[in-house]
């Protein structure tokens, strides 16, 4: 399959991409999201109906510029969880200071435990879609060869492998040159991409097929 010009230029410039993404990756590897890095968290139960907004305030008093993630924990909206990279003493007793002043209660700084949540791999995270992505791919293959038993089955096999592994490779580029943080969202985005260039590729080649026809 021949290129024009300025397909060429595209393709040179997503190569470009890919290989400045890859040395981004080696020498910083992905920017991940806080709840899947090694972080510290805080539980606590007030016992009285909260607002998260005010509670999202207060860690930014406290916290200041550092990545936090504030969740409600129960059901009744009284208690709330805090994740954030590190939390120091001086943090600490701030913040429960703070809720203090802010709900009237009274605790107490020691009696607040900080926990280290462990870091999950990315490895770790694409895992759930090894096998459903493996048996895709079969089921893929066996209706290409069977619908497209006239035409060159392995030349189209060939450029849409390659069409997505390009669109993949250039995403998950620009999201490690743009530090977005990676997640189970990020995954979803890119899986479901994949699904709509599949869809698109196949019926692009049906259409040929029955022009030929």
């Amino acid at each position: 399959m021949k290129l024009s010009g300025s397909k060429k230029i595209i393709l040179l410039g997503l190569v470009l991409l890919i290989i400045a993404g890859i040395v981004i990756v080696a020498l910083k590897g992905f920017n991940v999201y806080i709840m899947l890095e090694q972080h510290e968290s805080i539980n606590m139960v007030i016992g009285k109906e909260i607002n998260l907004n005010d509670i999202k305030n207060i860690c930014k008093e406290v916290f200041g510029n550092k990545t936090v993630v504030v969740r409600s924990v129960e059901f009744f909206n009284d208690s709330f969880n805090i994740n954030v990279q590190s939390i120091t003493d001086e943090e600490k007793a701030n913040l429960v200071n703070k809720i203090n002043e802010k709900y009237t209660t009274d605790f107490k700084a020691e009696d607040i435990s900080v926990v280290k949540v462990s870091n999950v791999r990315i490895r770790d995270l694409v895992r759930p879609y090894i096998k459903p992505v493996i048996a895709s791919v079969i089921v893929i293959i066996a209706y290409l060869i069977i619908r497209f038993r006239k035409m060159n089955t392995f030349k189209l096999l060939g450029k849409l492998f390659a069409i997505i592994a390009l669109t993949e490779l250039s995403l998950a580029s620009i999201i490690a040159i743009a530090r977005v943080p990676v997640s189970p969202v990020i995954v979803n985005l890119m899986t479901v991409i994949a699904v709509v260039e599949l869809v698109l590729y196949i019926n692009k080649q049906e259409k040929e097929y029955e022009n030929q026809d």
